[in-house]
């Protein structure tokens, strides 16, 4: 009777989700949802100003982007915004690295950041303290809080992460 109940299963099974792994010809509707043609749908023009294009480079991504430190200072001081990117775990801590390089410890929120805001969040950092118009060379390094491996740099060009 066991024998029974388990080959009844396995067919249940074979039935149900044999017909996933086969080649189809054309898009058709399947149990889980629409095909890939009802895609267009999904394009809806008024929130590309929150969505990153993934196709781009890293570097030239964020070249068409009109933001300036003054958007966000011009609200508060820039003090209050760093305490408030510590507040929300975005930022971890500052410290002196090797040769007296200015290192910037991210939390775990930095990672729930879109590439703009975590561009623009080392760029207002950069503003406060000003690090790159300190020197002719000047940058910092972003570390990860908890592996304290360095995950990018930020420096006259701007953001660059690994």
């Amino acid at each position: 009777m066991n024998r029974y109940v388990n080959a009844l299963i396995l067919l249940v099974f074979l039935c149900l989700f044999g017909g996933l792994s086969q080649a189809v010809a054309e898009t058709k509707r399947s149990w889980w949802g629409w095909s890939n043609e009802h895609n267009h749908y999904r394009e809806i023009k008024q929130y590309d100003q929150y969505l990153e294009n993934s196709r781009h480079e890293q570097v030239p991504q964020w070249a068409h982007e009109d933001w300036y430190a003054e958007d966000w200072t011009s609200q508060t001081d820039g003090m209050s915004l760093i305490r408030g990117f510590y507040k929300a775990d975005i930022l971890r801590d500052q410290k002196t690295g090797h040769a007296d390089l200015p290192m910037l410890i991210v939390g775990p929120n930095f990672y729930h950041l879109s590439g703009y805001d975590k561009r623009r969040v080392a760029h207002i950092v950069d503003v406060v303290y000003g690090i790159t118009a300190s020197k002719p060379h000047g940058s910092f390094i972003l570390q990860d809080w908890n592996t304290r491996r360095p995950i990018g740099v930020f420096d006259s060009n701007g953001l660059t992460l690994n």
